[in-house]
């Protein structure tokens, strides 16, 4: 049975044992006590469940952080390659440009012109593999970027996401906290009038009503 159903049982037996032509209520203890302890019984049930919302935030924020750190991870691993083909491929083009270079000096003979052609495939070269290094840089911070700004997006949601759910779960926990109290305080302001009224009663007026 829910609250609102064992609430509204305890009404009943407050009803229900109305003496006709008075305002006197006879209570049968035993079915009220019952009564109270099944409501008792439901209301953990209730608070797992605000529980329950509760935890599953912890979840998604949880899931959000181990998907940022793998997202960070593979940005900052591409990063590192990205930089490691760099350098390999501008060592490669140094290496080929001094070996030309050693051919062109060996195969002519020693002159000013056969050094400034040399000097200047080196200088292409080191240009070459400066452009390369800095794109890979800028490439590689491109990425960084990205990944950090999805991390960031993907933080901001699981954020967002926690935040409705746990507002959820509080009010809901507060509805069914203040349902409670309100149906409660309404029973046993009834019970209270109607054992006033039994104690209130003579033996003999006792005797009669059973």
């Amino acid at each position: 049975m829910s609250l609102e159903q064992h609430l509204e049982a305890l009404e009943s037996l407050v009803a229900g044992g109305r003496v006709p032509a008075t305002s006197r209520t006879l209570i049968n203890l035993d079915k009220f006590n019952t009564a109270i302890e099944q409501l008792r019984s439901e209301l953990p049930d209730e608070m797992d469940e605000a529980q329950a919302i509760i935890r599953q935030k912890e979840s998604v924020i949880k899931t959000a952080e181990i998907e940022a750190r793998r997202i960070r991870a593979y940005a900052d691993e591409e990063a590192t390659n990205i930089r490691q083909t760099a350098e390999e491929k501008a060592t490669m083009a140094l290496d080929t440009a001094s070996e030309k270079a050693s051919r062109m000096v060996q195969l002519t003979e020693v002159t000013a012109e056969a050094s400034r052609v040399a000097a200047q495939i080196i200088s292409g070269a080191k240009e070459s593999a400066a452009g390369i290094i800095e794109n890979a840089e800028s490439t590689a911070a491109q990425r960084t970027e990205e990944s950090e700004s999805r991390i960031g997006m993907m933080m901001n949601d699981a954020e967002a996401d926690a935040g409705s759910r746990r507002d959820g779960a509080d009010k809901y926990a507060s509805e069914v906290l203040f349902n409670l109290e309100e149906h409660v305080s309404g029973v046993l302001g009834k019970v209270r009038a109607g054992l006033d009224l039994l104690e209130s009663t003579t033996p003999a007026e006792t005797t009669a009503v059973h």
